[in-house]
Formats: structure tokens, C-alpha cells, sequence
């Protein structure tokens, strides 16, 4: 009964994998992996959560499990090898000349920074303590006596216009 649904279902979840992985090289091994760890917990507990119909749900979550998790079998094993393999031969890497992408995020910090000199007071005051000095939102909770969750959705709304303002994608380091 099992067998059948995986010959089946088989090209599906191997998709599903190369979605989880990122199309790692050993994508079909993690595959392979989860459902053997899964065909070992016995046939009673394989076909109640087939008839369940959650076995797409219990691999899809073992898959994710394995492959993030640096203590997995499935990292020891093939992603850290391969991670561990990779060598600055076999990368073709352009370096090309960053003074421009310097000069460039030099004038977008202090664009922010003027930005964020314009704002009301206490938005400025929030925004300069946390993406300018990097204070955590906690000190500046503990400094003003305000609660933590206002602190953190002020500093949202503030990145947020930033993103906005400067029509920029990458300020996930504010």
C-alpha cells in the first residue's frame, strides 16, 4: 500500500525536495532518507498516516528538519561536504572594482541619515539610538520607559519608510 504511493507520488515529492533544498546536488538522497526513516517506523505507522493523508506533510516537514538543522544526519553526511568541498578553484568569482559600490553606499548612509534627522523628534530619537549608535530595541525600551512592542514597531514603520524613500530593497541590515 505505501509502496504504491511513493512509486506514484515519487517525481512529486522529489519537486517538493528540490524546492525545500534549493536544488541541492543531493537532493534525491535527502529524498531517499526521509523515506526510509520513514518506512522504519513500521507498517502500522505508515499506513495510518497514509489513510490519514498527511504522509506529503510528514516528509515535506522531515525534508525541511534535515536539511536545516546542522544536526541532521542529512547536513553531516552532504551539505556540509559539499559546503566543505567547494574551493575557490572551482568558483568563478569576478571581483570588479567596489569603489564605486563604496562611494555609492557611503552617499545612500548619509542620504539616511539626513532622513532621519527630518523625522519628528521622537522618531528621530528612536531611529538615530537603534540604526545609527546600534542600541537594541531593549536599551532604548529600558532608556525611555516605553514599552518594548511600540519601540519595535516604530523602528519597523521608520525601516520600512526608509525602504520606501530610497526605492532599496537591501536594508535588512538597519
Amino acid at each position: 500500500m505505501i509502496n504504491e504511493y511513493i512509486e506514484q507520488k515519487y517525481s512529486y515529492l522529489l519537486n517538493k525536495f528540490k524546492a525545500i533544498t534549493r536544488n541541492h546536488q543531493s537532493t534525491e538522497d535527502l529524498l531517499n532518507d526521509c523515506l526510509l526513516n520513514f518506512l522504519e517506523k513500521g507498517e502500522e505507522y505508515t499506513n495510518k498516516v497514509l489513510q490519514d493523508g498527511k504522509v506529503d506533510n510528514y516528509l515535506v516537514r522531515m525534508a525541511h528538519i534535515q536539511y536545516n538543522s546542522k544536526t541532521s544526519p542529512f547536513y553531516h553526511q552532504y551539505k556540509k561536504q559539499s559546503i566543505k568541498n567547494l574551493s575557490t578553484d572551482e568558483v568563478d568569482i569576478e571581483i570588479e572594482d567596489t569603489t564605486e559600490i563604496i562611494e555609492d553606499s557611503k552617499k545612500l548612509a548619509e542620504d539616511v541619515k539626513i532622513y532621519i534627522g527630518n523625522l519628528p523628534v521622537y522618531n528621530r530619537t528612536i531611529a538615530e539610538q537603534h540604526i545609527i549608535e546600534g542600541k537594541s530595541q531593549r536599551e532604548i525600551s529600558r532608556k525611555y520607559d516605553i514599552n518594548r512592542k511600540y519601540i519595535t514597531k516604530d523602528i519597523g514603520t521608520i525601516k520600512k519608510n526608509i525602504r520606501i524613500t530610497f526605492n532599496r530593497q537591501d536594508y535588512g541590515t538597519l
